[in-house]
């Protein structure tokens, strides 16, 4: 943790840089700050924080930037929780209770262009697999031969049914004793999860190509396949044009050009969202930190989302490092709660 004063500096740095994009040198942080410092205490301040890694010197004969570290502790310290103006609340409420929509892509592309516009930066709405949701029951019914309906509850109290194509007819005592099993041994896992636990206690049985737990197994990877979203059409992308016109990327457009190759091949931002769904909160990227040459000149703030029937996702922006943090934290925090709203609301 940075003493009062290091902390102050730091934070009066990361906004002067964001607020006008220029190196921030101690003359003009003692003249606009209010500090009761001079210059050369601020400057000592300031050389404290590049050796701890804070800040960083483009030029010898230049002020200092933020680097990646400096705005990771700017934003996890140094700001507080922004409430978002009136207006953009309604924005985001409009597009995420408009019962209009009928198709969940219509809704989310609509979510992910109304961010953008608010950001004017870029934003991202991914739909994840509700493998990873909860399931309180399960109960299994024999149609016809060969064909079998599960009937999945979920611990938010959705409900999904599921038509499953097998490759060997299963009478209703069979899929009885497979529900009680699951709903017996299982309840409160994922889908995901209940399909590892019948591998490992798989692995325990002697014949187990001839036990019940095979045939489970069978169904709950059908079901799990079914979970699963169709690729690229499970993530949604806008704005991506406003990071052309921004200041900080405007001098190196390969990155810029990289950056747009990832958004068409959309995996790597996928990975990005299920990190995101993995922590269950908010996640903020910055940098260097994704592990992404695309991503290294910018940030992503992402939230995940749910309704009751067990759909995940994430909403999230991705802007340049120097973002306005509290402001981007804020759109997408509200953006994630409403969406939870409305989902659960469609489904009821």
């Amino acid at each position: 943790m940075l003493d009062t004063r290091s902390a102050r500096v730091l934070k009066s740095v990361v906004e002067f840089y964001i607020e006008r994009m220029e190196p921030v040198g101690s003359g003009a942080l003692a003249r606009m700050s209010g500090f009761n410092l001079c210059a050369a205490s601020i400057r000592n301040v300031m050389a404290d924080l590049e050796k701890a890694g804070f800040l960083t010197q483009p030029h010898t004969s230049a002020g200092r930037v933020p680097t990646d570290k400096g705005y990771r502790y700017y934003a996890n310290t140094l700001i507080g929780p922004e409430r978002l103006p009136r207006k953009e609340m309604d924005n985001i409420k409009l597009a995420t209770g408009n019962s209009e929509w009928r198709e969940l892509a219509e809704y989310l592309a609509s979510v992910s262009r109304t961010l953008s516009s608010l950001s004017m930066q870029a934003s991202l709405v991914g739909l994840a697999s509700w493998g990873v949701a909860r399931i309180r029951k399960i109960r299994l019914v024999n149609l016809e031969s060969r064909l079998v309906m599960a009937v999945i509850v979920f611990e938010g109290g959705g409900i999904r049914n599921h038509l499953i194509r097998t490759e060997e007819a299963f009478d209703q005592d069979s899929l009885g004793k497979m529900s009680n099993y699951f709903n017996h041994h299982l309840s409160g896992m994922s889908m995901e999860s209940i399909r590892m636990k019948l591998l490992e206690e798989m692995a325990e049985e002697k014949n187990r190509m001839d036990t019940m737990l095979s045939r489970a197994l069978r169904i709950a990877e059908a079901i799990e396949e079914q979970a699963a979203p169709c690729g690229g059409e499970s993530i949604y992308l806008d704005g991506a044009s406003n990071l052309i016109d921004y200041r900080e990327a405007r001098p190196d457009l390969s990155r810029i050009k990289a950056l747009f190759k990832a958004f068409d091949e959309k995996g790597k931002l996928v990975g990005i969202l299920n990190e995101c769904l993995k922590e269950g909160k908010m996640k903020l990227i910055i940098g260097s930190e994704s592990q992404m040459d695309e991503l290294a000149d910018f940030s992503v703030v992402a939230h995940p989302f749910s309704g009751s029937d067990g759909s995940l996702g994430a909403v999230g922006i991705l802007g340049p490092k120097s973002m306005n943090y509290a402001h981007t934290i804020a759109l997408v925090r509200y953006a994630a709660s409403q969406m939870s709203l409305a989902l659960t609301r469609q489904e009821t």
